[in-house]
């Protein structure tokens, strides 16, 4: 979109931190960020947030997702241009961890044909238990072209460390199908927790893990190596109890994680992950990123989405409007409407 709009509140950006102030954006990008005690302090202004793993995308934009990951077994076409790639969720995995991944749907290794997928589609993470026949192998081979993951394993500690020396550097919502801790003998996730290398993918939608797990990962993780995922699924709840999946994304998870600090949340639900897929234009409230933006109330929930500068979505407006539509109470002062 041409033309240079300001829109001001309270900024939340996962490095400088919360302040209020204006964003100019131009061409899509935010090309300047002023400070301003005299801006009212809402709405927040987050980065867009970015989702490394949804199988069931229509919610996303309702929640300021402006980039994700689209989770398969296989490659498939992406769905729109917000979606950067796909995250393989297998199907090398390990049948005793499959949580809720149907046992048809996970194969042995088969280098031949993991080669071809990170050929031939846009793989950007793919989940391997590193302890079946060939998972190390596969482990290496998919860190040469994309990132490669721990999950829905049982491997000992020995294996996942094998495995993070092979390149993996991202665990898949860790603790959830994997080997529960032990006394006498690490696990995955307890290495994955430790190593400083791996990025920690999470589900803290609060029902995937207890609210103290949740703080025991970032206590000891930081909020640096930690990426909030939703596993979004169109049916979370499997008939006989299970979860399938997560139903909340985006500003859903912020909403929770927000008691640890609003530049912690901005730093799990944009940065880490858009940093992990190596998006460097993305993840922050800053001048020459994207503009790829989230809008909350005070209260953390969804006003709008700003994508490239254009609102892709709007709890008060059709998705076909622009900032140029914005009511004066979201915008700043001067912003040349």
């Amino acid at each position: 979109m041409t033309g240079r709009h300001t829109l001001g509140g309270l900024l939340v950006d996962p490095v400088d931190g919360p302040r209020t102030g204006r964003l100019t954006i131009e061409d899509g990008l935010i090309v300047a960020v002023e400070e301003d005690a005299a801006v009212p302090r809402e709405p927040f202004i987050f980065p867009g947030f970015v989702d490394l793993h949804v199988y069931s995308p229509d919610a996303l934009l309702k929640q300021g997702v402006t980039a994700y990951l689209l989770a398969a077994r296989e490659p498939v076409e992406l769905p729109d241009e917000r979606c950067v790639g796909l995250h393989l969720e297998g199907p090398f995995l390990n049948p005793d961890a499959a949580g809720a991944v149907p046992l048809e749907e996970i194969g042995p290794v088969d280098l031949e044909r993991l080669a071809r997928w990170l050929e031939d589609a846009p793989v950007r993470i793919v989940t391997v238990a590193p302890e079946i026949p060939g998972g190390l192998d596969a482990i290496a081979l998919v860190a040469e072209r994309a990132v490669a993951a721990v999950g829905h394993t049982r491997a000992n500690g020995a294996t996942v460390r094998a495995a993070i020396d092979a390149g993996a550097r991202f665990a898949t919502h860790l603790w959830n199908a994997m080997e529960p801790l032990g006394a006498r003998e690490t696990g995955p996730v307890v290495e994955l927790l430790l190593d400083p290398r791996v990025v920690l993918g999470l589900i803290a939608d609060g029902r995937h893990l207890h609210p103290r797990i949740e703080q025991l990962t970032i206590q000891v993780a930081g909020a640096e190596r930690i990426a909030l995922t939703s596993d979004l699924v169109a049916e979370p709840v499997l008939a006989d109890n299970r979860l399938a999946g997560g139903d909340r994304a985006g500003a859903a998870l912020v909403r929770r994680m927000a008691r640890y600090g609003l530049r912690e949340a901005a730093m799990m639900a944009s940065l880490v992950p858009a940093r992990l897929l190596g998006l460097a234009d993305r993840g922050r409230v800053a001048a020459g990123h994207r503009a790829d933006l989230a809008v909350l109330g005070p209260d953390l929930r969804p006003l709008e989405t700003v994508v490239a500068g254009e609102t892709a979505w709007s709890v008060r407006y059709p998705p076909a409007r622009t900032l140029d539509d914005l009511p004066p109470s979201t915008r700043a002062p001067g912003s040349g409407a």
